[in-house]
């Protein structure tokens, strides 16, 4: 007995430690992404979201979408009032701190979520060893690290719903209900695809399992939360939420036989390889139903793809999914005699979570690598200490245009952009330019970043011929500030 339960210690220690190793490498993959310049467009966005918010009369406001799309508050975008909670956090902290948060919580995710899963799976198996390699090999999934290195975002609102899934998830095993709604009420403040997920969630333990009262509060909550953040939100700012919007049409195009997907083979071929590594969730097949709505919405977006921060819930639930079908698995009464006569289920559950965890050990740490060689290629030189001159030189309140890859150090100013459809819209409202003439490299041009790296060679020659023309204000290494009266105009084509 002694010799087990030292055994059992043993694996959660080397559990433990394996999760630790994994957050110390993500987390040196995201911080040097940082300190090259690569994290841009909504890491930026979130900065200044968060910043901006002043809980009185900016509520997760972002001029540049102001601009674009007219509404005062991301909440009109995705129904995400939890964000106010990591607003108010932020705001306390000095901006480096502050942006070290967000790369932290996202970072964590899978590590949060595979504690939780390790949790589940040991309830329900009784294993410690079993339940260790379920967890890690969700957390070392390919499916869950490429969305954590999170390309050149850096942050995303949708890492927060893994860690909730998880939790959720332990709750139904363990039969914590309070816990349950906590967690589930948690997701609902991060996104409104969550509702989707809670009404078939309810609908199966109605259908499937004896919890039919906790299933019918989850669907209540599901539909009310949904009404709110389809409803409410536009009633109180005016504005439709847009993404919400999206699942309207969508709704509208099944109804009329005429649904259209964005999915090309090879990304539909990756998703199914990332779930070759939990199969046993197909037996507990009905509660699959719960990714097909996200995976079809996903579908229907143009940048939403499987390898995105859009996927950290589906391959959440689908290694949920999994713990519950080993247990279900090695209980069924309804598995062939025979089978169990020449290789008994345990070991045959214990050889293949062994082997999905050996693969796992060897494609987590490569995704790592290869997402961070990926993106570090696309470094901006950037002089720190000629940016922080620049920052000095400019009021707090004038509105300033930067390169992309300078956008994320003006995130702490109400008017800031690098995007040229907001400086051509309101170009009164932007009177000092910042710009990285280093911003432009080949690998740049050549990568992911070539449209975006275009549109910076237009502000870059905009900006120089306006400082042909007077207001130049500073001009050192590469990076060069101007002043004047309204934006210039930017020839783009």
């Amino acid at each position: 007995m002694a010799l087990t339960r030292q055994s059992g210690r043993r694996d959660i220690v080397l559990f433990l430690l394996g999760l630790a190793l994994l957050y110390a490498g993500i987390m040196a993959a995201k911080l040097a992404l940082w300190q090259a310049n690569v994290l841009m467009n909504d890491w930026a966005f979130y900065n200044n979201n968060f910043w901006n918010t002043n809980f009185r009369d900016l509520w997760l406001f972002s001029h540049d979408r102001y601009v674009q799309f007219g509404y005062p508050s991301y909440l009109n975008e995705h129904f995400a009032p939890l964000l106010l909670l990591l607003a108010a956090i932020y705001d306390l902290m000095p901006q480096t701190y502050g942006e070290a948060l967000l790369l932290a919580v996202h970072g964590a995710s899978p590590i949060v979520s595979a504690l939780f899963i390790q949790a589940t799976a040991l309830h329900l198996l009784n294993d410690r060893r079993l339940s260790v390699a379920v967890a890690l090999t969700y957390a070392l999934s390919p499916g869950i690290l490429w969305p954590t290195i999170s390309m050149v975002y850096g942050f995303q609102p949708d890492c927060l719903l893994a860690p909730m899934a998880a939790c959720a998830g332990w709750a139904l095993a363990t039969r914590r209900d309070g816990v349950f709604f906590v967690a589930f009420l948690l997701a609902l403040g991060v996104k409104e695809n969550v509702p989707g997920y809670g009404l078939i969630l309810g609908v199966c333990l109605m259908l499937f399992t004896p919890r039919r009262r906790l299933g019918l509060m989850t669907v209540i909550i599901s539909l009310v939360v949904f009404v709110v953040a389809s409803k409410g939100v536009p009633a109180i700012t005016g504005v439709e939420n847009r993404n919400v919007g999206r699942v309207w049409e969508f709704l509208n195009d099944v109804l009329h036989l005429n649904p259209h997907f964005d999915y090309m083979l090879s990304e539909i071929l990756i998703g199914l390889g990332y779930s070759l590594a939990f199969l046993p969730a197909l037996a507990v097949w009905p509660f699959l139903a719960m990714l097909g709505p996200d995976l079809l919405l996903i579908g229907q977006v143009s940048y939403a793809k499987l390898v995105t921060w859009h996927v950290f819930l589906p391959v959440t639930v689908l290694g949920v999914c999994a713990a519950f079908g080993t247990a279900r698995i090695l209980a069924t009464k309804h598995w062939p005699s025979w089978l169990d006569a020449r290789i008994a289920r345990p070991r045959l559950l214990r050889a293949y979570w062994t082997v999905m965890l050996c693969l796992s050990l060897v494609a987590g740490p490569a995704s790592i690598y290869l997402a961070y060689a990926r993106y570090i290629a696309l470094a901006s030189p950037v002089d720190n200490a000629v940016v922080a001159r620049a920052i000095a030189l400019i009021p707090k309140e004038a509105g300033v245009a930067t390169t992309s890859d300078l956008e994320q150090y003006f995130a702490r100013r109400a008017v800031v952009s690098s995007r040229l459809d907001v400086l051509k819209k309101a170009g009164e409202e932007f009177t000092y330019a910042v710009v990285n003439r280093a911003a432009i490299t080949p690998a740049r041009q050549a990568g992911t970043l070539g449209d975006m790296t275009r549109l910076d060679e237009c502000l870059i020659a905009a900006v120089e011929r306006a400082a042909g023309a007077g207001g130049k204000l500073m001009d050192e290494g590469e990076i060069l500030v101007v002043k004047f009266d309204r934006m210039p105009t930017i020839d783009c084509q």
